[in-house]
């Protein structure tokens, strides 16, 4: 009985997800810290998740399938494209995705056009 009680308590504030016990393939997974071979795509870290603050593994998180958006932090790497840094501050939109059970996606963060204001997160490949 005392087992049940903290299981719901870890539910109510969140500590615990549903999905934590869901099976793998019921779930889309989302990574966003893989190696990219993709010039001008950067790894991000997801901070919200359909606007709600979450701290995910970059290395990959299970997903409910249906339609979210993801935001977060870039580590804007120019080392294998031409666009120069500016101080500036600029926000990019979330991104918006439907995520399908049994995929995985790899998102990151394009910012190739010389314009920042089309700097945008991007699902750069699906598996």
């Amino acid at each position: 009985m005392h087992f049940k009680r903290i299981l719901s308590a870890l539910f109510c504030v969140g500590l615990l997800a549903p999905a934590a016990f869901a099976d793998p393939g019921d779930m889309a997974r989302v990574v966003t810290q893989a190696d990219i071979p993709v010039d001008c795509v950067s790894p991000v870290a997801v901070r919200k998740i359909d606007g709600q603050g979450k701290y995910v593994s970059p290395q990959g998180f299970d997903l409910a399938p249906g339609t979210h958006t993801l935001s977060g932090t870039v580590a804007i790497d120019v080392r294998n494209c031409g666009v120069e840094l500016a101080t500036e501050n600029w926000i990019a939109a979330p991104l918006e995705a439907d995520f399908e059970a049994g995929k995985t996606y790899y998102i990151g963060f394009d910012h190739s056009s010389a314009n920042r204001s089309e700097w945008q997160y991007v699902i750069w490949k699906v598996e």
